[in-house]
């Protein structure tokens, strides 16, 4: 008996057409809390029962978030939740982003809702102004989760690998965490510098979220918040490390924001530039341009690949270090360790 044992050509095509019904079935999980339910095992006729559904509904959807890993099958036909569920996608986990998968499913699907419209408008980009009480309400919620979970983790491999930065340890470090968001990464930052001070920058609303979070660390006599519109401010001081992660999609003028960050690194400093990229290679790309087709649409700025290495150079600014980092919200980024000359 012959087995095919390669894909159909097709096959891409059909797990688009798949993935719709996938994505649904998790955002439905999300709202009626789904997972909350389950975190003591239940059949599919309690599961039912609590959520006012039909049961042979509830047990085709179950079978389907099983499928997906979200979900696990237990004896005397009982649904429970996986370790991934348990760990980030309950409400009240530390580490939940339940919040902010919900957000990226409905805020993709919406996208794709005017998929067609958009290919016809001769939309221009969103002022940084016109996103500023968006991106503070993104502050409280999306952002927190996923820096919480998955960008902070993500911060302290990558200070571990890089052991060997040589900071005198005899003198103070300046931190600055510019797009700070919920200020979770400035407060890693000081947590792992025990005598650096920094700055939190942000738009004014969203600079107020972080340093709630900074008070409630016990770091606001180390760690100051400054705010403004970067395309027009840039924070005040000279510092010897600065992370800035995927600022430069909403910059007017990318070059510009650059050359401000390497003037204001002091000698030696160093920068850690965090950024999605445009790949000349199809696999990579397939892996970014879901997630930033939206904003490209709209006029957003995502570099092909390179151009940041250029351009770090053009403003003085050595590049020591590049490479992909795939534990990142939503695709990869490339990781730019950028040393200023002393």
């Amino acid at each position: 008996m012959m087995t095919a044992t390669i894909p159909h050509d097709l096959q891409p095509a059909w797990d688009l057409a798949g993935a719709q019904v996938q994505a649904k079935a998790l955002e439905v999980a999300l709202q009626k809390r789904l997972f909350e339910v389950l975190i003591e095992p239940q059949t599919v006729e309690a599961i039912a029962q609590k959520l006012a559904l039909t049961s042979n509904k509830v047990s085709v959807w179950l079978e389907l978030l099983w499928s997906m890993g979200y979900l696990e099958k237990l004896e005397e036909s009982h649904f429970g939740i996986s370790v991934t569920t348990q760990r980030y996608l309950l409400v009240d986990a530390t580490q939940s982003c339940a919040q902010a998968v919900l957000f990226r499913l409905q805020t993709l699907r919406q996208f794709g809702e005017q998929f067609e419209s958009l290919l016809s408008n001769d939309a221009t980009t969103a002022s940084t102004s016109d996103i500023s009480p968006a991106w503070a309400q993104a502050a409280k919620a999306q952002i927190f989760e996923e820096q919480r979970a998955v960008t902070v983790p993500a911060l302290e491999r990558i200070l571990s690998r890089y052991k060997a930065l040589d900071f005198d340890p005899n003198k103070p470090l300046h931190c600055l965490d510019l797009g700070a968001g919920a200020g979770l990464i400035s407060i890693t930052l000081l947590q792992h510098f025990q005598n650096a001070t920094g700055v939190a920058f942000d738009f004014p609303a969203t600079a107020d979220v972080a340093k709630q979070h900074i008070a409630e660390a016990g770091l606001s006599k180390r760690l100051a918040v400054q705010s403004g519109n970067l395309n027009e401010d840039y924070p005040t001081g000279q510092f010897d490390l600065i992370w800035c992660s995927s600022v430069l999609h909403f910059m007017d003028r990318p070059q510009q924001v650059l050359q401000r960050i390497a003037a204001s690194l002091a000698p030696k400093g160093y920068l850690f530039l965090l950024h999605a990229e445009h790949s000349s290679d199809q696999q990579q790309a397939a892996k970014v341009l879901p997630f930033y087709t939206p904003m490209m649409m709209k006029g957003n700025y995502l570099p092909q690949t390179e151009d940041l290495s250029r351009q770090l150079k053009s403003v003085g600014l050595q590049v020591l270090q590049s490479e992909w980092l795939l534990d990142f919200p939503m695709a990869p980024v490339r990781l730019y360790l950028c040393q200023k000359g002393g």
